[in-house]
């Protein structure tokens, strides 16, 4: 009988296993980075990161899929932190998530093309970031932390994608916490993505609205990014060429706003194959200081 207990238990445990799709994967990289601005540190450092990304999903009957997702993070900075969960449920081409959220105006396409380098430097290339206004100050994932605490809302079909976001104290519980309100609409057409996106915060500077268009002229990929920070304009023009392995990528963003310089960098990427690339860059960023980096990328 004891016998009989022992292999209908682990026959159910097994079955429960099946049912369920737990995913491992991540990068990793390491190199040297240049800050010419940097102050009371070394100029240039070594640059290192791992990321391991923990994903659990399981579908219904009926198609409907749930899952969540964690993220294990350790670099140079904070040692090794455990992000907060980002919990979904989706099905017929709807996805409704709760806590770490992705943020409408962080998954807008075309929002970090402009970037270049290892470790993308000092993303003077993102329109939404700006010397007046400030940097990464709207509602994204946090790979170290519990993020928005937010909910939001996705839907594609046919080419075209919604995506909403909000968080808020009411949300997080944390007394005196931004409200942020967020939308992206974006449409694919032939190989063109088009895109615009709004948000309103409860921090009036935080409010930003924003327009790309990002596709491919023969072998090379363009876009050209668009923003309004709380009435600080910004653009933003980038491309990339791939030659066999070798891709090379460049933007220049200029910002109207007194004492901002105009941002631009150069990167290169060398495919060496099995998610290994060799990767570096330089950029001079809005505020004058020159930034460049050079290492390895892996992604497994």
């Amino acid at each position: 009988m004891k016998k009989l207990l022992v292999a209908t238990t682990a026959l159910v445990a097994t079955a429960g296993m099946a049912a369920a799709d737990v995913n491992l994967s991540g990068s990793a990289r390491f190199g040297i980075q240049h800050n010419s601005g940097a102050v009371g540190v070394e100029k240039t450092r070594l640059e290192k990161r791992f990321t391991l990304n923990i994903d659990g999903v399981t579908e219904s009957d009926m198609g409907l899929r749930a899952g969540a997702r964690v993220r294990i993070r350790s670099d140079e900075n904070a040692g090794t932190a455990v992000s907060g969960a980002r919990v979904f449920v989706s099905g017929g081409g709807l996805t409704v998530a709760a806590g770490n959220i992705l943020g409408a105006l962080e998954s807008v396409p075309g929002l970090y093309n402009p970037s270049v380098g290892l470790t993308g430097l000092h993303w003077a290339g993102l329109v939404t970031n700006t010397n007046a206004k400030g940097r990464f100050t709207w509602d994204a994932f946090s790979s170290t932390g519990n993020g928005a605490e937010g909910l939001e809302a996705i839907y594609s079909a046919a080419g075209f994608t919604v995506h909403v976001s909000h968080s808020s104290a009411d949300l997080s519980g944390v007394p005196g916490a931004e409200r942020q309100n967020a939308i992206h609409v974006a449409y694919n057409w032939e190989g063109w993505t088009f895109a615009a996106a709004y948000l309103d915060s409860s921090i009036n500077t935080n409010d930003k609205w924003y327009l790309g268009v990002i596709g491919n002229i023969g072998d090379f990929g363009v876009g050209l990014t668009y923003a309004d920070n709380d009435g600080v304009g910004k653009v933003a023009v980038n491309g990339n060429y791939r030659i066999g392995d070798l891709t090379i990528s460049g933007y220049v963003a200029d910002e109207d706003s007194a004492g901002a310089k105009t941002s631009y960098g150069l990167g290169a990427l060398y495919s060496l194959g099995g998610g290994i690339n060799l990767v570096g860059g330089a950029e001079r960023s809005y505020n004058g200081n020159t930034y460049a980096d050079f290492g390895v990328r892996i992604s497994f």
